[in-house]
């Protein structure tokens, strides 16, 4: 959409100094809206997905070449609940 500055600005000038006022806050707020989202996609963009889990979580090394291991996991798991419960009882 082609804007036309030049009429723009005679028109506001026509417009009573309070609403001047109004019109002038107005477009400050929304060009401070458009340089937030585009600094804000700028920023994403730049982050990948493994980095942004990573600042999220944290990465952590247990030195352990299997702690990735599924089945291990689920078995620890079992473990733990199957003791928890059965000191309940």
């Amino acid at each position: 959409m082609a804007v036309n500055e030049k009429s723009l600005e005679e028109l506001v000038r026509k417009l009573p100094p309070p609403r001047q006022a109004e019109v002038k806050d107005f477009v400050e707020f929304l060009l401070a809206r458009e340089e937030a989202s585009a600094a804000s996609t700028a920023a994403e963009a730049e982050m990948s997905p493994l980095r942004s889990f990573e600042q999220c979580f944290g990465l952590w090394d247990s030195g352990d070449e299997n702690s990735g291991d599924n089945e291990r996991i689920d078995a620890d798991l079992a473990n733990e609940y199957e003791a928890t419960h059965e000191a309940r009882r």
